[in-house]
């Protein structure tokens, strides 16, 4: 490859590193959360939620809300009454700060 096709390469590489490291994170959307569990899939760490309405967001019902910490999903049990932060962005939603609380 002559000298003129590795420069080309070279700043494609450098322009595609600079816009991914300047193009803006969406910033998730936070709706507080209450809900009962209704099913765990310990394998995708998805808990299955009847959720209450969740203003801003959506109406009440049961779906399955992805729980990255491995605590948190470990610590719930179906029948259990939680509060949670629900986080959204434009991709996909999950669930932090998840505490049992009474019905």
């Amino acid at each position: 490859m002559n000298l003129f096709g590795r420069g080309i390469r070279y700043l494609l590489c450098c322009c595609l590193l600079i816009a991914s490291a300047c193009s803006p994170r969406e910033k998730p959307r936070q709706f507080p959360f209450r809900g009962t569990v209704v099913a765990l899939d310990p394998n995708a760490k998805v808990a299955s939620i009847h959720n209450e309405d969740v203003p801003g967001w959506m109406t009440a019902m049961t779906m399955e809300y992805p729980i990255e910490n491995t605590a948190e999903f470990q610590s719930l049990h179906p029948g259990d009454n939680i509060s949670a932060t629900v986080n959204v962005t434009p991709d996909r939603y999950w669930l932090t700060g998840i505490h049992k609380v009474e019905k």
